[in-house]
């Protein structure tokens, strides 16, 4: 079994201090549908929830990481090291859901929470990289 971190294949889905976390953990069962269809594609795909809570916000960040809303994990990164790691980050949160490849190169963005289409273009994408090893061809 692959662990998160090192699915060769991720999409991450980052929550910045911007936000309001705990409504974000309190909405978390709307990603059930894609995570069990995650579940689905292959033991090589993952979702990285990623939560990084301003710093009065952090105990409300691990009391809703804790909740039952989501069987799946969610990453709180409470030093804020993804942005210090990715100063270039863009501020959009519609940008905040991205496929990432075996090297950790962003192949697409955007969020396929509510938007069915975009979840169905995710699933060619990530079916393409499971066939070709873990990368986009052409790229």
């Amino acid at each position: 079994m692959t662990t998160f971190l090192d699915a060769p294949i991720k999409l991450v889905v980052w929550y910045d201090s911007l936000g309001c976390l705990s409504c974000a953990a309190g909405r978390m069962d709307e990603w059930n549908d894609i995570v069990s269809d995650a579940d689905s594609i292959a033991s090589w795909f993952r979702i990285i929830f990623l939560f990084t809570p301003k710093k009065d916000g952090l105990q409300k960040a691990f009391i809703a990481s804790r909740s039952d809303k989501l069987n799946y994990p969610i990453f709180i990164d409470q030093h804020a090291t993804f942005l210090k790691l990715n100063p270039q980050f863009p501020k959009n949160r519609l940008l905040h859901s991205f496929l990432l490849d075996k090297d950790n190169k962003v192949v697409m963005a955007g969020n396929p929470l509510h938007n069915p289409g975009l979840w169905a273009l995710y699933k060619r994408t990530i079916q393409k990289m499971i066939d070709n090893d873990g990368v986009l061809p052409g790229k």
